[in-house]
């Protein structure tokens, strides 16, 4: 009975933690809230119909569909693909369907060959996009920093900031998010309004 109170309790905790963390960033499966506000209808129709299609052709092939955890983001017409796969064939033919089969501008594949994230490190994921999500709050330098223009995804304790922001707005995302404890790694995939 002992046993199972605490699974509950932690079921709860984790619960808890997961519903605080979807906040202005998400984890890659949708786009962010904040940005809804401010992207056009047009804009955000494109990007889900660019996931959709990519998705579908993820969801008819068994091996990928079975043997691999692929989360497939797309902000502003450009995919990011996280996520295990069981093989260097398996990533490759996932980011060629990418291509193939959507009209995304590029598609950036960081797959990479591992056994299937566990439910713990996809958790611990969530959290590091909540806490970079807060600790981006604060952030009014530059003054013209706009949080709908970009887009925070988590996978395997990488950062990978999307979007499209000034050189300064890319610096001062960058410098932020890169002190929080547990983060290994920041890509930076803007693309740069100047």
């Amino acid at each position: 009975m002992a046993a199972r109170a605490r699974d509950l309790a932690v079921t709860l905790v984790l619960g808890l933690a997961l519903g605080a963390c979807a906040g202005p960033t998400g984890n890659g499966d949708d786009n962010a809230a904040s940005a809804l506000e401010s992207r056009s209808l047009n804009e955000r129709l494109a990007d889900q119909r660019i996931r959709s299609a990519i998705m579908a052709e993820l969801l008819s092939d068994e091996e990928l569909r079975h043997e691999s955890n692929i989360s497939v983001t797309v902000f502003d017409g450009i995919v990011l693909l996280t996520g295990e796969v069981p093989d260097r064939e398996a990533g490759q033919r996932m980011a060629r369907l990418a291509r193939d089969e959507s009209d995304a501008r590029h598609v950036f594949n960081e797959l990479v060959i591992a056994q299937l994230s566990s439910v713990f490190s996809r958790t611990r994921d969530r959290m590091l996009v909540g806490r970079a999500a807060t600790r981006l709050l604060p952030l009014d330098d530059p003054e013209t920093l706009d949080r709908a223009r970009f887009h925070i995804v988590a996978e395997r304790q990488r950062l990978y900031l999307m979007g499209r922001v000034t050189r300064e707005e890319a610096e001062a995302i960058t410098e932020e998010v890169r002190r929080i404890s547990g983060v290994r790694e920041v890509v930076r995939l803007f693309e740069y309004l100047e």
